[in-house]
């Protein structure tokens, strides 16, 4: 088997994982729960057929193959950043204070990516080299908004159920491989792009593949938190209220440095 047909092969099963996940998103009832994450998942099996049909029909170096990844990149990095602000939702949804400062910080988080990639691509030739930059500070930024979730879900202890916990887990795991091989795409190293696509394509297997593991149980129903006695809510609150405070002083330190 030569190079082109692992890529083959890896293409096939990466999309037959891909259709699995998405018969199980809509046996799962994700639509309800986590609709971007459901749009995401959609769309990702209607790109990749897109790209596969002008692939094998002009090749692999062919201007019209370009065009199409270039093009729908930029939509699949936004599918991606709406189905990671779903999870956090569906996990921080009911807490709204909590949320509301995830909301904030996702914000941020998307404002300083589009402006950092914006500034280190001043002068650069074409629009790949900003999608490339987008798409690792959007990546990092990923990485960074998961284990705030895991670090807030901790904190307050909000319950991250299996499978919540394995969706996180796989786009973790991609996001951090995009990272690596954008950086070497980027800097000064010297790798294909062959390498680069074999090395993602690999990894977004294998997300998949921790998808399909979490989604063969139901999300289980979502239960408001309720306080049964005025004095556990007093108790309760006046908790939440020195942990907010304390979380607010050590985001004012770490930004003050």
């Amino acid at each position: 088997m030569d190079f082109r047909d692992l890529r083959l092969a890896l293409g096939l099963l990466g999309f037959l994982a891909e259709i699995v996940v998405c018969i199980l998103a809509v046996v799962r009832g994700l639509w309800r729960r986590l609709p971007w994450f459901t749009a995401y998942v959609l769309l990702v099996g209607l790109v990749e057929a897109a790209r596969w049909s002008v692939l094998l029909y002009k090749g692999q170096g062919s201007p019209a193959h370009a065009w199409t990844y270039w093009m729908t990149q930029p939509v699949l990095l936004l599918a991606r950043a709406a189905a990671i602000a779903d999870i956090c939702r569906a996990v921080l949804g009911f807490y709204t204070g909590v949320w509301q400062l995830a909301r904030y910080l996702l914000g941020i988080a998307l404002a300083v990516m589009l402006t950092a990639a914006a500034v280190r691509t001043a002068g650069a030739p074409g629009i790949a080299s900003y999608i490339l930059f987008v798409e690792r500070e959007l990546e990092f930024a990923v990485v960074v908004i998961l284990l705030m979730l895991l670090v807030l879900s901790r904190y307050y202890g909000v319950v991250l159920h299996p499978p919540l916990r394995g969706l996180a887990l796989g786009f973790a795991l991609y996001s951090s491989v995009v990272i690596v091989s954008s950086s070497i795409l980027i800097g000064p190293f010297t790798l294909s792009w062959a390498a680069v696509s074999e090395a993602r394509t690999t990894s977004f297997f294998a997300s998949l593949a921790i998808w399909i593991y979490a989604l063969r149980v139901p999300l289980p129903v979502p239960v408001r938190p309720q306080l049964s006695t005025v004095e556990s809510y007093e108790r309760n609150s006046r908790m939440v209220t020195d942990r907010m405070r304390e979380l607010n002083a050590r985001l004012m330190d770490l930004m003050k440095r």
